[in-house]
């Protein structure tokens, strides 16, 4: 039992982390680094690699966060929200392909776990951020006119 309240308590810390990352790229918070590394720090702290996953394929991403056949909830609830913020970041830079690419992979992600829910505290669920990725992806298909 101390080993999950332990792991429950990571996933929270880098919860705060990746909403600290969200609210920089959105303009809330100043930004106090690059979100690129902000993002690779997280991603060093839960064991996935923000690189890796950027070029990873759909098979390969989900041997990312199921190295041992069943979806590990947070790790892959922090993936999929590392690329979601890739994704984001990317928007706001203007580089479409590459926020198309990341939201991809952060909705197949999330639909792994979406079923379930992760229920981590103060993070939406999977559910709600497949809504969020969709239409952000839909407005920038529409608006490039692919």
């Amino acid at each position: 039992m101390p080993q999950r309240d332990y792991i429950l308590r990571l996933i929270e810390q880098l919860g705060q982390a990746l909403i600290r990352v969200r609210k920089m790229i959105l303009g809330e918070l100043p930004a106090t680094g690059r979100v690129d590394d902000e993002l690779r720090l997280v991603g060093r702290r839960a064991g996935v690699d923000l690189d890796v996953a950027r070029v990873a394929t759909p098979e390969t991403l989900g041997l990312l966060v199921a190295p041992t056949g069943a979806p590990d909830p947070g790790r892959c609830w922090v993936l999929a929200e590392m690329l979601y913020l890739d994704a984001l970041a990317a928007e706001a830079e203007g580089r479409v392909p590459a926020a198309l690419a990341s939201y991809d992979k952060a909705a197949r992600l999330f639909r792994l776990i979406e079923p379930a829910g992760a229920f981590l505290t103060g993070w939406p669920e999977a559910a709600e951020r497949l809504r969020e990725i969709e239409g952000r992806a839909l407005a920038l298909l529409e608006g490039t006119g692919a």
